[in-house]
């Protein structure tokens, strides 16, 4: 998983520095990857960035060690006194990158997909996990003190056995119908118990983690009637659910992921058609008009396309005074008077998010098409 910590140490990279950035569907599973097919991919993508021999070399070596390892996709960083090698649990696209290192490509990892708490709830157990970047981490787990031995000692207890000396002997046995019924109020009063203690926790826990989606799994009764429990208020939103056993034998993370990961995936379309429906309604759409708002503090959200690289603005020289347009014929910052610049959007979308305090959505597929052909390439959600 690419960590905070990765994320930082390459960042703080000097900006002069030239280096090989790439990421690597390694996935051993791919008909994609067998054989030399991997490493004539990599050769094919090299030849546009002009990427120097001897890194290229570094790099198929690394990928071929790293296809034995863990992770379906590698993140590599290599250059002079650098080799950085970071295995991620998913299928990523796969990109080249030979300059300056370039943060957006390490952003553009984790907006692969939403960051998901997934909720496991039964009668007995409540477990709470993060799924990002195609691995469960599992953060909580509660146990319900009124199931288990109690319970137990409610559904067996001592019968008369008539016939037997001094009017009958006790054994082992289940109760009456009504001792059924005893244990069948006992069993739904402890889960509305458990059920109340647990709702209670899981929005400080949603905060906590940062996570605006919820998926929530468990057997069919039990969740629907966890679910019910949700105040309507509440500041989260569940994105799945599914039926699944959760006790802490239970429920193991990969055939957690193997429900969850497509119905994730399938939100994050979702997601998408609804932020391209947000930006008809009440946004900002062409690369011009979208900078102006940004630069003016308007602007909470970009929506941009799959590969930014392809898409070119001006930026001026001086960071201190930063000023970014999409006018050709602009050669002067208005602000200072420095000179502009030609850059891709990838190369400034970090200082954007930074500067502006932006969310950024990338829209792929159908919707990254959508964007450019009706939207001008770049969108934004305005904040009033």
């Amino acid at each position: 998983m690419l960590t905070k910590q990765d994320m930082d140490r390459i960042n703080s990279l000097p900006q002069d520095k030239m280096v090989l950035m790439a990421i690597v569907n390694t996935n051993p599973s791919s008909v994609d990857n067998s054989s030399s097919a991997l490493a004539t991919r990599i050769k094919s993508h090299a030849k546009d960035e002009a990427i120097p021999p001897t890194l290229l070399s570094r790099l198929l070596e690394r990928v071929s060690a790293d296809q034995r390892e863990f992770g379906k996709s590698q993140i590599y960083v290599l250059g002079e006194d650098i080799e950085e090698s970071i295995g991620v649990q998913l299928d990523l696209e796969e990109r080249l990158h030979f300059g300056r290192p370039l943060r957006s490509v390490l952003m553009s990892v984790l907006e692969v997909h939403p960051r998901v708490g997934v909720l496991a709830v039964d009668r007995e157990w409540g477990r709470f996990f993060v799924l990002e970047q195609g691995e469960l981490t599992e953060m909580r787990r509660e146990q319900n003190p009124d199931v288990g031995d109690r319970g137990d000692s409610l559904m067996t207890g001592r019968t008369r056995v008539p016939g037997a000396n001094n009017g009958g002997e006790t054994a082992d046995g289940p109760q009456s119908s009504s001792g059924n019924d005893l244990f069948q109020n006992y069993l739904d009063a402890s889960e509305q118990k458990f059920f109340n203690a647990l709702q209670a926790e899981l929005e400080p826990l949603m905060k906590e983690n940062d996570l605006k989606y919820l998926a929530l799994v468990g057997p069919d009764e039990r969740r629907a009637n966890f679910k019910a429990e949700i105040p309507t208020t509440a500041r989260f939103e569940i994105i799945a659910e599914t039926n699944v056993e959760v006790g802490p034998g239970h429920a193991p993370t990969q055939s957690l992921l193997e429900k969850i990961m497509p119905m994730v995936q399938e939100f994050k379309g979702v997601l998408a058609e609804r932020l391209l429906e947000q930006v008809q309604e009440k946004g900002i759409m062409n690369l011009e008009n979208v900078l102006e708002a940004v630069q003016e503090g308007r602007v909470y959200a970009l929506l941009i396309p799959q590969d930014g690289a392809q898409l070119h603005l001006f930026r001026s020289h001086n960071p201190e005074v930063p000023y970014y347009s999409g006018k050709k014929d602009l050669t002067e910052s208005p602000l200072d008077g420095s000179l502009m610049e030609r850059v891709t959007l990838e190369e400034i979308l970090p200082d954007l998010s930074d500067q502006y305090g932006l969310e950024i959505h990338r829209m792929t597929g159908d919707h990254g098409e959508k964007l450019v052909r009706e939207y001008g390439g770049l969108a934004a959600l305005v904040r009033y």
